[in-house]
């Protein structure tokens, strides 16, 4: 038996050991992106979850008969969700200082998410609830919708591709 000599190293080996590198750079750099995206969501989560806190203590305190602790959302037949929206992000409302995680430029609640327009990306969104047999629909909370006491309440956020992700249900 004869052996042939073998070249230990060819370019193309070499060819397929810098695409491989490549390759696993791809990987670590989407990874890290995706990695990145998601506590971005997730920080928009956390600003969902402190106004479902804060729903759940406005229904904790009005059952013992107590008035909202902000005026702008007492239930008096007059207030809108426009001047409540403003005063949940404002000086004494649970979401004073949340800032969206994916741009603080843009607000931190918003009537709904839209895939057509990333500007709605970590907005915090709440729906009201309508009875319809045989389940709650929800729909857009419009700024001159009046408050009322127990009215259901959805509140989801948007993700990174602007998709809705329920968070909670709730009662004002």
């Amino acid at each position: 038996m004869q052996q042939d000599s073998v070249k230990s190293f060819t370019f193309t080996d070499s060819l397929f050991v810098i695409f491989l590198a490549a390759s696993l750079i791809a990987v670590g750099y989407l990874g890290n992106l995706s990695y990145q995206e998601g506590l971005k969501t997730e920080a928009a989560k956390a600003n969902a979850a402190k106004l479902k806190d804060w729903f759940d203590k406005l229904e904790e305190i009005s059952s013992k008969g107590e008035a909202s602790p902000l005026e702008a959302c007492q239930d008096d037949g007059e207030k809108t969700w426009e001047g409540c929206r403003a005063a949940l992000i404002g000086e004494k409302g649970p979401l004073n200082g949340a800032k969206n995680p994916f741009d603080a430029v843009l607000p931190v609640i918003g009537a709904k998410c839209d895939r057509a327009d990333l500007n709605t990306r970590g907005l915090v969104v709440v729906e009201k609830g309508t009875p319809a047999p045989p389940a709650m629909n929800f729909g857009p909370f419009e700024d001159s919708d009046t408050i009322s006491k127990d009215l259901p309440l959805r509140i989801m956020v948007c993700d990174k591709g602007a998709y809705a992700l329920k968070v909670a249900e709730v009662k004002l």
